[in-house]
């Protein structure tokens, strides 16, 4: 099997090796431990830093010689917009962004993007925002400005806003500064889905 690595260290896109094997060639570029790779000449692969893995489908099937480069290029965008954190700072998810740079301006038609933790990312999510709107009901059934809840518990004020907007993770220990601020206690509840009528 034949590899085509491309490591990019600070500017994207130097330093190759081949390493020498059986008959196939699968065309790779990793980025840190950002890998992406054709797994067929219409299937995109790119397995993120912690292990997640996106599928993009291409509309034609790639020539085997441009793979490495849409390869390259793929794992590239990934990381600058993973880096940069579009997804959260323009309210547009990261492969959107992802999308139009290779629609638009690489030339290579793909659609697709979904990732393998998708539904637990949305569950995340909803948690998020149904803790911090819990926090948000709590700071004003007992009338504190959010600015002054951030000192009682010793927090930045933008934290605390992006935790009652549910953008951010808050950690167990910071949870516990503003529960305890708020005269509130954490409990650990069973999950019940809710049934659909």
């Amino acid at each position: 099997m034949n590899w085509q690595i491309c490591q990019f260290k600070k500017s994207p896109l130097h330093l190759y090796h081949k390493f020498k094997g059986g008959g196939n060639t699968i065309n790779t570029a990793t980025k840190i431990m950002l890998q992406s790779r054709f797994v067929d000449d219409s299937t995109i692969e790119v397995i993120a830093q912690d292990g997640e893995k996106f599928t993009w489908d291409t509309y034609f099937p790639t020539p085997k010689q441009n793979q490495q480069h849409y390869s390259e290029k793929l794992a590239y965008y990934f990381e600058k917009y993973f880096k940069d954190n579009m997804g959260d700072s323009t309210g547009m998810s990261m492969q959107y962004w992802v999308w139009i740079q290779m629609n638009y301006y690489e030339g290579l038609g793909i659609n697709g993007g979904k990732g393998d933790r998708d539904e637990e990312r949305i569950l995340l999510h909803q948690e998020r925002v149904r803790i911090g709107t819990r926090i948000r009901e709590l700071r004003k059934e007992k009338n504190i400005e959010a600015k002054m809840l951030a000192q009682i518990a010793n927090i930045d004020a933008a934290n605390l806003s992006r935790i009652e907007q549910g953008r951010y993770s808050v950690g167990l220990d910071i949870l516990c500064k503003i529960t305890l601020a708020l005269g509130a206690k954490i409990e650990l509840i069973d999950f019940v889905e809710q049934n659909k009528v």
